[in-house]
Parts: C-alpha cells; sequence; structure tokens
C-alpha cells in the first residue's frame, strides 16, 4: 500500500502547449517534378524550390508522466498540433521578345492528432523551500500523428519581362495538374529533447520532432515534416 502511494505520489498530469519551426524538405522518388508541363501547348515547366518550405505551428493538449523506476518515467502527451507551411512552384517560359517567370507561393495549413511516447530521465532533483522538486531531465521516443484535415491558400505572381519592361501581377490560384497533395493518414515520428521542471508544477521543455516516413503518398515525390519546439506546461498534481 505504502509502495502504491509513492508511486503514485510522482505521478504528473497536467496542461501542455508548444510552438514550433517547421522544415519541410521534399524529394523526387521517381518521374523529375520539372518535368510535368504546365500547359500541354508549350514547353514550359514546373519546379519546386524546396529550399523555402518551412513554417510556425503550434500544438496543446494534455501529459500523463507514470514512473516506472528510480528516475526513469513513461510520458504520454495526446495533442491537437498544427502544421504550416510555405510552398513555392516556378515557372519559366521564354521567348523571342518576352520571358514571363511564375512564382506559386503555396500557404499550408494541416491538423493532426499527435500521441508522443516518451521515455524519460529525470537527473538529481533539487528541493525548494516548500520540499518539492525541481529538475533537468532528457527524452526521447516515437510519436503517431494522425493526418485529420488540410487547407491551402495560392497566391501566383507573374513577372512579365517584354522589350525590357517588366510587369508585376499577383492573383489567387490553384496547383498545376499533377502537383496536387495527397497526405498519408499515419505519421510516424522520432522524439527528442530535454527539459525543466520548477517545483510548483510549471515546465519547459524544447524538443526536435521528425518524420521517419514520408506523409504524403504522391508516387514521384516524398515529403517529411521536420520540427523544432518550445513547449510549456503545468502539472496539477503537487509533488
Amino acid at each position: 500500500m505504502s509502495l502504491t502511494m509513492s508511486v503514485f505520489s510522482q505521478v504528473k498530469f497536467g496542461v501542455r502547449a508548444g510552438v514550433g519551426y517547421y522544415m519541410v524538405p521534399q524529394s523526387n522518388t521517381g518521374e523529375r517534378i520539372k518535368t510535368i508541363p504546365v500547359k500541354p501547348t508549350d514547353q514550359s515547366t514546373m519546379e519546386l524550390l524546396y529550399s523555402k518550405n518551412n513554417g510556425i505551428g503550434y500544438n496543446f493538449g494534455l501529459f500523463l508522466e507514470i514512473p516506472v523506476a528510480d528516475n526513469f518515467s513513461i510520458q504520454i502527451e495526446p495533442s491537437y498540433a498544427f502544421r504550416n507551411y510555405n510552398e513555392v512552384l516556378t515557372d519559366f517560359e521564354v521567348d523571342t521578345l518576352l520571358s514571363v517567370q511564375y512564382e506559386n507561393y503555396i500557404f499550408n495549413k494541416l491538423s493532426y492528432f499527435e500521441l508522443p511516447v516518451l521515455f524519460k530521465y529525470n537527473m538529481r532533483p533539487n528541493t525548494g523551500r516548500y520540499g518539492r522538486k525541481s529538475y533537468f531531465s532528457v527524452f526521447g521516443g516515437a510519436q503517431l500523428g494522425l493526418f485529420l484535415n488540410k487547407s491551402e491558400e495560392n497566391r501566383l505572381t507573374s513577372i512579365v519581362n517584354i522589350y525590357d519592361q517588366t510587369t508585376v501581377n499577383t492573383d489567387g490560384t490553384v496547383r498545376a495538374n499533377g502537383l496536387s497533395l495527397e497526405y498519408n493518414p499515419i505519421d510516424i515520428a522520432a522524439v527528442a529533447g530535454i527539459m525543466y521542471d520548477f517545483e510548483k508544477g510549471l515546465r519547459f521543455g524544447v524538443r526536435y520532432v521528425g518524420s521517419l516516413m514520408p506523409v504524403n503518398s504522391n508516387i514521384n515525390f516524398n515529403i517529411y515534416h521536420h520540427s523544432v519546439q518550445m513547449t510549456v506546461g503545468f502539472n496539477f498534481i503537487p509533488q
């Protein structure tokens, strides 16, 4: 009975939230993307600029930390996450008298249910004036992501140069045929980071989260989600 009470007194449960910088690299796996014609009547092509695929996302949810041995615990964090990033598609046409460059800016807004399961090692604690402990910890584990929804906002900028005169126009648009994205229902990622627990329940952390498999199901290119996140939480159970 005393052992059960001792373990329960070390259980932590609370709320958490985070903000992250998302990096979304893409790679060709089959037919090169830049050979896809933009219009059937000309020879212009579409090319992805992978280096500009990034953005800011955020998440919020709960956490449950259960001790399993001295200084070791398992932490489960059911969360709702928004993964937002920008994407740029370019097209360039050249003729005798004019050149036209198209830049399609796409703002991707994705929502996921995320379930990280983390193994946490708590370093030697410090005891504060109220008899409660504060300490650093390191953790790692896996994250299951369930794709929920997506939305896109598109802006097409055309830069026309004719007789050394340049005109710039911006308008709404959609993705070119063949470049639409279809997302897998499941995303598996690796997680690693550090955390500091304060004696009164507040906690701060930094983590890296990286996809272990493509998040999209397109056959000619793969997309991966990588992010560096800062998190904050509060434990409702006094230690």
